[in-house]
């Protein structure tokens, strides 16, 4: 059975970014993970920076699903709503870096908005911090192991087991119309 058609057993307990600020988390992950800037951004100039190749977007699903109940809450969705999904790996050279998983509700892909669902290799965040009107809610963080939904999609996309990894979600708004972006943290960017 596909991971997207899966039942998960665990459902990562996000904790707020205040919150986070206090965990044990080392001073390296704790940049990554709190950082409100763009990702896309510093990853970008983190690829430069230790010569590990040019930063790529790789597209490993995108259309049409029904999101997890867990998504469903945090977008507050009617329930078994479809939203347009999509998945990818951010790459530095031949390197994934992070896994992204952005669940945008029908609602929202109206107007200039429609484009969310066309940008190819571009990377959503090159996208978001160029728009005027975003805003973004509180950012959430969470430490998963398997059985969590994007831990294991993450497994299955990089097809290798990951210990627990950390991972990082908002709502982000466009013109008041909310996307979920999650970005989960894989070995390559914080465990050096």
């Amino acid at each position: 059975m596909p991971v997207s058609m899966r039942q998960f057993k665990r459902i990562p307990h996000w904790v707020t970014l205040d919150y986070a600020s206090i965990l044990n988390l080392s001073e390296h992950t704790r940049e990554w993970l709190l950082d409100s800037a763009s990702l896309t951004l510093r990853i970008k100039n983190h690829c430069q920076h230790k010569q590990m190749g040019l930063f790529s977007v790789r597209v490993l699903r995108q259309g049409m699903a029904i999101p997890s109940n867990d998504e469903v809450r945090r977008l507050q969705l009617g329930r078994r709503r479809y939203a347009f999904i999509r998945e990818v790996l951010l790459y530095c050279g031949k390197m994934p870096v992070i896994f992204a998983r952005t669940v945008i509700p029908l609602k929202t892909l109206t107007g200039k908005e429609r484009q969310l669902a066309h940008l190819g290799g571009r990377p959503l965040g090159e996208f978001l911090f160029a728009q005027p009107a975003l805003q973004r809610d509180a950012m959430e963080v969470a430490h998963l192991g398997k059985g969590h939904q994007l831990h294991d999609i993450a497994c299955y996309s990089l097809q290798q087991e990951l210990n627990q990894v950390w991972a990082r979600r908002s709502v982000f708004r466009l013109h008041h119309k909310p996307l979920l972006v999650a970005e989960v943290f894989l070995p390559a960017l914080v465990d050096y």
